[in-house]
């Protein structure tokens, strides 16, 4: 699809909405993001039963959040309607330039750390979120069982990308983590599900992160689902800004998540005809990390 399309079908779902400046923002896995009048995001989902359950997801969540937060998130403008088999709702723009892992690394290690401490913090304030109604945002979350999820990313042309020695050495690593989740199970809170940089929001005069955005992975899970995006050398800085927690598993859970993450990007590279090799090599690099 077009600009030209995308703006009819907000245009249509909306007509209240009066247009006056419209672009494309970028593509997802599950939507489309489109910035009107220079301060409204509008999702437009996929076609498709699972790409409605996303926007659905979406839309809750922000809207359950909308007075729990301090730092900069999006807020519901437009709630979710329906239009050519696609579901579109508006949020608020948040702050800032997207940040990369090209502008951290142009930082000095203090500032660096500091950034990190700071998104320790932002996701600790995120876990410890209640909610008046935990039933219904169950509901709507998509919990994720872990071990389900490795089990399904380690298909059989992932597996295909390793030594023998090298499936038997993941699997065990998948065995050690069922056992702490059978016999020393943690709370399960509310994370952002896909807390990388891109995901962030940054201000260049402060040198901190403005807010988070894009909360369709959210769900119902172990606070190592967010932090295993900084496994290694960022973890002792997020968890100096995230404070202090009694869960002496923690870095063996990070770094079981990590591995996941690596088993996803591999699979997706598989399915796009693009070389896993380097998502191959990290992934080992944390299977054999001391």
């Amino acid at each position: 699809m077009d600009k030209h399309e995308f703006f009819n079908i907000i245009k249509n779902a909306f007509p209240e909405l009066q247009i006056n400046d419209f672009s494309v923002l970028g593509h997802g896995k599950f939507a489309t993001a489109c910035l009107v009048n220079k301060n409204i995001v509008f999702k437009i989902s996929n076609i498709g039963e699972k790409f409605y359950k996303q926007a659905k997801h979406e839309d809750y969540i922000i809207s359950k959040l909308s007075d729990k937060l301090s730092f900069g998130f999006p807020h519901i403008l437009y709630r979710i309607r329906e239009y050519d088999n696609r579901f579109i709702f508006g949020e608020s723009l948040v702050s800032g330039i997207t940040y990369t892992q090209e502008l951290h690394d142009s930082f000095d290690e203090q500032t660096k750390n500091g950034i990190l401490q700071q998104i320790g913090r932002i996701m600790r304030e995120l876990h410890d979120s209640e909610f008046d109604d935990s039933e219904k945002v169950l509901s709507v979350s998509e919990y994720t069982d872990t071990v389900n999820v490795y089990n399904d990313y380690f298909s059989e042309s992932v597996r295909a990308c390793f030594s023998k020695q090298e499936i038997i050495d993941i699997k065990k690593m998948r065995e050690r983590y069922e056992d702490l989740s059978i016999n020393h199970p943690v709370k399960k809170v509310l994370v952002h599900g896909d807390l990388h940089f891109a995901n962030m929001m940054f201000d260049k005069d402060k040198k901190q992160i403005s807010g988070l955005i894009d909360f369709g992975a959210a769900h119902f899970a172990e606070p190592s689902r967010d932090m295993h995006y900084y496994y290694g050398d960022g973890a002792k800085n997020i968890l100096i800004g995230y404070g202090e927690t009694s869960d002496i598993y923690l870095p063996e859970r990070q770094k079981f998540q990590s591995v996941i993450n690596f088993l996803s990007n591999i699979g997706d590279n598989i399915k796009a005809n693009k070389s896993p090799d380097k998502d191959v090599k990290k992934l080992l690099g944390v299977v054999y990390s001391r």
